[in-house]
């Protein structure tokens, strides 16, 4: 029992990491899908990874030494299935009451069940898979687990250093469908797939300052990269006229034009403007955005000599005012920021109603866009 808490305590110290690394990916698919980050889903999602990873965990560790494996005794793969009843029957008629239990052949079977009955619920609950498919998917799980112990952790080991048992396919397949039949009593409280899709295209609808904040990192990531391949093409004395060109084609002509960024249309969103002339509008905006708030700071560092102190001065108080503003937007302020309010524009999402409901079948289609249209009718 120490060894397999051990090896549960090990991936909950290694998950903190691979969260992390996962984190703007699953932010990126999240968005570009359903326009929101729900908690719900976010704690599914991270759950599972965690059962993942600490099932995995507990196939592999402890790890020996190489020097340690070669000593042990070749592993014979265990090739005969059902082999383990004739072991339970035995260790049946030999324990009485409770000591049964402390036998090897049943808290591994019953260790070999537990560790994929949470797959079984997770593949019904969340990714809405038939019995029929659980059954595959965990029998390929339990493969990949029991490949990994025969090929000795891929080839790190010169040979295995736990044996490949037919009988380990068989029971964690029947952990998982176990966890299949059973989900309906452990979810009972949860809301199911179509609830959380639901929330998330209701929530997506709207922009949130995140999500917006998102597809800014975006942006700058490939306005960095675009910039670079400018400098590395040209050959200008100084990288303020690169930028400048940079900044005009990627957050000038770009979002005028179409509307979108690269950051925007992959989580979703675009310009909108309420002016009359919608496009010099959104020139406008970015304009503002990105010439004077953004990108202006540089061009002041490099030719402050020549810049009137008064005009610096001023600049300043518009920088400051500026991001006080984002700050309190940061906050959950709804107020539009002031250069949208100037010129009209807003972000708004371009998420679909069939593009965020995949796992909806028909019926409940419709009925989602009737509670949809009486929501809208009653605002």
């Amino acid at each position: 029992m120490e060894v397999y808490l051990e090896s549960i305590k090990t991936a909950f110290l290694i998950f903190p990491f691979l969260a992390f690394l996962i984190t703007i990916p699953y932010l990126l698919f999240e968005y570009h899908k359903y326009g929101s980050v729900p908690l719900i889903r976010s704690s599914i999602i991270y759950t599972f990874i965690l059962y993942l990873l600490a099932a995995y965990f507990l196939v592999i560790l402890p790890l020996p030494s190489k020097e340690e494996v070669l000593t042990m005794p070749t592993k014979v793969p265990q090739l005969i299935p059902f082999n383990f009843i004739g072991d339970f029957i035995e260790a049946f008629r030999e324990m009485n009451g409770f000591n049964f239990f402390k036998e090897p052949i049943v808290y591994t079977t019953l260790f070999n069940i537990a560790i994929t009955l949470p797959f079984g619920i997770y593949l019904r609950y969340y990714f809405k898979k038939k019995w029929y498919t659980t059954l595959i998917y965990t029998f390929l799980l339990s493969l990949y687990f029991e490949l990994t112990q025969f090929t000795g952790l891929y080839g790190l080991y010169p040979k295995a250093y736990r044996l490949f048992d037919v009988d380990d396919l068989i029971i964690n397949t029947l952990g998982g469908l176990i966890g299949y039949l059973i989900t309906p009593l452990v979810t009972i409280f949860l809301p199911n797939r179509d609830e959380i899709d639901k929330i998330s295209y209701r929530r997506g609808k709207n922009v949130s300052f995140y999500r917006r904040f998102l597809a800014f990192l975006i942006d700058i990531f490939v306005f960095a990269t675009l910039l670079f391949v400018i400098l590395t093409i040209t050959r200008f004395d100084s990288s303020i006229i690169p930028l400048f060109i940079t900044v005009t084609i990627y957050y000038l002509i770009l979002p005028t034009l179409t509307k979108i960024t690269i950051g925007k249309y992959i989580v979703k969103i675009k310009l909108s403007s309420n002016s009359k002339y919608k496009h010099l509008s959104i020139f406008i905006r970015q304009f503002i955005l990105y010439f004077i708030l953004i990108f202006s700071p540089i061009i002041i560092i490099n030719y402050s000599d020549y810049i009137h102190g008064l005009i610096i001065l001023f600049y300043i108080i518009i920088l400051i005012y500026a991001y006080f503003e984002i700050i309190l937007k940061f906050f959950g302020r709804k107020k539009p920021l002031f250069y949208e309010r100037l010129t009209k524009t807003e972000n708004v999402s371009t998420i679909s109603y069939e593009e965020n409901e995949p796992s909806q079948d028909s019926k409940n289609m419709l009925k989602y866009k009737k509670e949809e249209e009486e929501d809208e009718n009653r605002n």
